[in-house]
């Protein structure tokens, strides 16, 4: 029997989609966090179940071959990486690993080939937009940064590999401001305090930078001088979001700029995307190139089709598509959203899209319903999956061709299971990196029927 604070030593066999080692001791499973395939760690056992528990590594025993010293001072504390300490290439072997598991494991799919993940000649620094909490320390101190995995401790950040450099100088201007200003960090338990989330949004064509400030008010002593600070740093525009309710979500629905344009433009390929603050973009400018490269590939548009994006954003692979085929419809139930997509398509020319805001698994069912004929179909819902109803949509109307796009291989998995049941035959499991020194990855599958 395994007990809490015990030590053992373990073998790493695997890794998981979460970036937990996997060991066992006999038939007990043993998640350590930071543990690499092939390692040999003492680790101490700090959380047990029936039947599998989570580890600590005291010691790495024996390294495994990949096992590098982490570029970052901060990776072991921080969430925000897995796989710093990790070889890139090794990376990629294990995230195919982990899509051809899940699709097996979850989505009952036998002899599924799954291509080499799509990685990056230059795998860091990546991200365009991050999310910093800003949270009370003591009495009068309080930190701005990155959770410590599966916990709401703040690591803050002085440096960050995978982020655009601009982060790390916006970030001390507002610390600094808020000392300067006495502005409270925003506490959850006693709903008091000002400041809750900031923001970081950057464009890789254009160089433009958002900043978002995120209160528990209506704005900010002094704000306009924050404003120009952060304009001088590299900020293109600067706008407060109110959000008042108690709760977790990160945004509320009030914004207001205080100085530009209120969006960012960044460009895929030859097309151009206008961003508000709410609306959902890929966050690796680089990678979003390869995805919808492979997704519209996958779809071998002719021109005479109509197609639907079921979660459109802000136009996403359908502005794209568009060029491609006779119609695209794109729906997505952000407002913001729809109504940048919309821009979009002015914005370059596209006169054969259209945009409906709404639940996905609610416009789309009534569309076909109604008799709309789609050739083909972009999904690319948010970490949890797509809705049942939509799935049953798809099947029953029988629509020729799927493209899916997803961020999590579970969810994909489990979508996948339903579809083949529902007589679509899977053809193309390709993965993309999009997340370096990560355990996430975006997966692009095709999946047809032949009784069309």
């Amino acid at each position: 029997m395994i007990k809490k604070n015990e030590i053992l030593t373990i073998d790493i066999e695997n890794v998981t989609s979460k970036g937990f080692g996997v060991g066992h001791v006999g038939d007990f499973v043993l998640f350590t966090d930071g543990g690499l395939t092939g390692d040999t760690l003492s680790v101490k056992v700090i959380k047990v179940k029936p039947r599998y528990g989570y580890g600590k590594i005291l010691k790495v025993l024996s390294p495994a071959p990949h096992r590098i010293e982490s570029p970052c001072p901060i990776s072991d504390k921080c969430g925000g990486c897995q796989w710093q300490h990790c070889d890139y290439q090794a990376q990629l072997g294990f995230k195919k690993g982990i899509v051809a598991d899940a699709l097996t494991r979850i989505g009952g799919i036998k002899d599924v080939i799954v291509n080499d993940v799509m990685g990056m000649e230059t795998p860091q620094p990546y991200r365009n937009k991050a999310v910093f909490p800003v949270v009370p320390v003591g009495k009068s101190d309080f930190a701005i940064g990155m959770y410590a995995p599966r916990s709401h401790r703040i690591i803050p950040v002085e440096i960050c590999a995978i982020q655009h450099p601009i982060h790390v100088p916006v970030l001390k201007a507002i610390r600094d401001y808020m000392c300067s200003n006495k502005v409270a960090a925003y506490d959850e338990a006693t709903h008091k305090g000002s400041m809750r989330h900031i923001i970081i949004r950057t464009s890789k064509a254009t160089g433009e930078v958002m900043v978002v400030l995120v209160v528990n008010a209506n704005g900010l002593p002094n704000e306009d001088a924050l404003a120009a600070t952060l304009t001088d740093i590299g900020a293109s525009t600067v706008l407060i979001n109110s959000h008042r309710a108690k709760g977790n979500t990160i945004m509320g629905s009030h914004f207001r700029v205080l100085t530009g344009e209120g969006f960012i433009r960044e460009r895929v390929g030859d097309t151009w995307y206008q961003l508000s603050p709410p609306s959902f973009f890929q966050i690796n400018p680089v990678q979003t190139e390869v995805l919808y490269g492979v997704a519209l590939e996958m779809a071998g548009l002719t021109g005479s089709e109509t197609v639907m994006d079921a979660h459109v954003g802000v136009g996403g692979v359908a502005l794209m598509a568009a060029g491609k085929c006779e119609l695209v419809i794109g729906v997505d139930i952000v407002p913001e959203a729809v109504n940048d997509a919309k821009k979009n398509a002015a914005l370059n020319g596209i006169e054969n899209a259209q945009f409906i805001c709404g639940a996905a698994e609610e416009v789309i069912p009534k569309l076909l319903i109604e008799g709309a004929a789609v050739d083909v179909v972009f999904l690319d819902p948010p970490r949890k999956g797509c809705e049942r109803e939509l799935l049953d949509a798809l099947i029953s109307a029988r629509v020729k061709t799927i493209v899916y796009i997803s961020c999590d291989p579970a969810t994909l998995a489990r979508d996948l299971k339903r579809l083949v049941e529902g007589g679509y035959t899977l053809t193309n499991v390709q993965p993309v990196d999009m997340f370096p020194m990560t355990s996430k990855v975006e997966t692009i599958v095709l999946l047809h029927r032949s009784d069309t």
